[in-house]
């Protein structure tokens, strides 16, 4: 009986069966607690501890190698900390895109001459809300509202907080279980999209959708898609045009960053699973050749740079940053 509730209980992976707490960690685990209002059973929280003490000591290897130079970035402990790896991958749940999308030719062109060396469209005035999409997969609707929110905000100057949750229960095709975000655009276009004050995110999905608003909705005439794997394009198009939406390849250091500039070999470039919002691009003070993307997550202001990234530019399309990339035009 006591093996069978251990295989209940603690083995949701095998690593975790035979394993012992630390128990030099017992204030930082209630600390880390406290601060993320965790609660759990008995028996959950014997499991939830392992899983936590496993990814703390991936934190640690990693900053110490961060600490020799050997890493451009760094780790932290934050609201995942008690996740596997088959839970955080939940949340990353973007299906294949279309195979027919048609793309604009027109900027396979693009170059950087003419165009800014720094762009931050946080700096003139786009700061809407880092949100948390918590449980539900849908980044997709995040960053497509985003790419939508930054183009009202060229046009108008004012800043407009779009639904999420109007896509999740409305688009017919996409849910919380993920979504991508040509799917958001299309149906911004053929629908429209109200505020997120008229229709509040709730992450999940609601039995019904509320299509039958008295607020004002705001359409989009089409979107681009911009030419695959070109960042010198991408570039281009958040210079010029503002915040686009992109999907990139999201491993487990993702879910840690802290702070530093993020470069990792370890991302596969065709295996796209989450999605951003690209909302500038710059350099490092110290060094002008460390050049990156600055990423807006959907993971909560406690994630990255106060949720933010600085994603490495220009590094051989690193995670596949610039092979689905759109904007919305209204």
């Amino acid at each position: 009986m006591k093996f069978f509730l251990c295989l209940l209980f603690l083995c949701w992976g095998l690593s975790y069966c035979f394993s012992t707490k630390n128990l030099k960690l017992d204030t930082k685990w209630e600390s880390w607690k406290t601060t993320y209002s965790k609660n759990y059973s008995e028996k959950e929280e014997s499991f939830r501890r392992l899983v936590w003490e496993k990814n703390l000591k991936f934190i640690n290897d990693h900053n110490r190698l961060y600490k020799e130079g050997k890493k451009t970035y760094f780790l932290g402990m934050n609201a995942f900390g008690d996740m596997t790896i088959k839970e955080t991958g939940s949340m990353l749940n973007i299906p294949l895109p279309p195979v027919r999308i048609r793309r604009n030719t027109k900027l396979k062109k693009a170059t950087y001459s003419g165009l800014p060396k720094r762009v931050d469209w946080r700096k003139h005035g786009f700061r809407n809300p880092v949100r948390n999409q918590w449980g539900c997969a849908s980044c997709w609707a995040f960053s497509a509202v985003g790419a939508v929110e930054g183009q009202l905000f060229r046009k108008t100057g004012k800043l407009v907080e779009l639904s999420k949750q109007m896509l999740i229960d409305c688009d017919r095709q996409q849910s919380c279980r993920g979504g991508f975000v040509t799917g958001a655009f299309k149906y911004m276009k053929n629908k429209g999209i109200v505020s997120e004050e008229c229709y509040p995110y709730k992450a999940k999905k609601n039995k019904s959708c509320l299509n039958e608003t008295n607020c004002p909705v705001t359409k989009i005439k089409k979107h681009v898609f911009l030419p695959s794997g070109k960042e010198q394009a991408l570039m281009h198009a958040v210079a010029t045009v503002g915040p686009v939406s992109v999907t990139v390849h999201a491993i487990k250091s993702f879910f840690y960053y802290r702070g530093g500039l993020y470069s990792e070999t370890k991302c596969k470039k065709r295996q796209i699973n989450h999605s951003l919002l690209v909302v500038g691009y710059g350099y490092e003070k110290k060094d002008e050749n460390k050049k990156y993307w600055i990423l807006k997550n959907s993971w909560g202001a406690n994630w990255g740079k106060k949720g933010y990234m600085h994603f490495q530019k220009d590094y051989n399309n690193q995670c596949g940053i610039a092979n689905y990339a759109f904007y919305p035009v209204l």
